[in-house]
């Protein structure tokens, strides 16, 4: 008696399955069934990926700025680079200079959001060292 022909579940191949021992196999081959793991993770973190290349992405542009010795810099000129306040993390509530402010961090880079200015402050990375109080 003939087995009925399956297909491979990876969408990307979806090769037809001819000769199996098995009525369970689902994937024509190994790399197939690793492929298609891969692309579901993918689709199931793709939330906290995109979190993670923006938290990069931001790093990235303050860095730039610390290397080049420009410690306060206009918010919109920091979204042109790719910067996006979305993927900050919660910032910590500091008193500086006598004045309430949230310090966020992103490795080795701490910095102010100066929401009503709408600038950033660096205070410390490994370009700048500038105590806090």
């Amino acid at each position: 008696m003939r087995r009925p022909t399956k297909y491979c579940k990876n969408i990307e191949c979806e090769e037809p399955i001819t000769d199996y021992k098995s009525s369970k196999k689902l994937y024509c081959s190994e790399s197939c069934r690793n492929r298609n793991g891969y692309l579901r993770r993918l689709e199931e973190n793709k939330e906290f990926i995109e979190n993670d290349k923006g938290q990069k992405q931001n790093y990235t542009v303050l860095n730039r700025y610390a290397e080049a010795g420009i410690y306060s810099e206009d918010l919109s000129k920091l979204k042109k680079f790719g910067f996006n306040p979305k993927y900050l993390k919660i910032g910590k509530l500091y008193s500086i200079d006598d004045r309430k402010c949230y310090i966020f961090s992103l490795k080795d880079i701490e910095f102010e959001l100066d929401e009503i200015k709408k600038l950033i402050i660096i205070h410390n990375s490994k370009h700048h060292k500038n105590g806090r109080d």
